[in-house]
């Protein structure tokens, strides 16, 4: 079974840029919202939406990446999965800074 690993932390890269892109987004049109007036006009936004999936692709990628480490350490050499996994949990410390965890584990 060939992963590519070092795609996987390119992606997992990619879609942490996307969902600070995507916050910011947020971040802007709660700044610009006047309070007790409609929006100048009504955009159909999907932010929250794209958010989403986009967090779950994060999540889903993770625990991919993670269980193929796990599950077949003689894929890669040990120095060669620890840089990796080092990597993975960088970008990962970064995504749970963002605390969207909160965001979207509401009941």
């Amino acid at each position: 079974m060939e992963v590519d690993l070092k795609g996987g932390l390119r992606s997992l890269r990619e879609s942490l840029r996307q969902i600070k892109s995507l916050l910011a987004w947020e971040e802007l049109k709660q700044a610009e919202a006047r309070p007790n007036q409609p929006p100048a006009f009504a955009l159909h936004d999907l932010t929250e939406q794209d958010l989403r999936n986009e967090y779950s692709f994060f999540l889903s990628t993770c625990v991919q990446m993670h269980s193929f480490l796990e599950e077949n350490p003689a894929s890669v050499s040990e120095a060669e999965g620890q840089k990796i996994k080092r990597q993975l949990i960088k970008i990962e410390h970064e995504l749970y800074s963002l605390n969207l965890h909160s965001r979207f584990l509401r009941c």
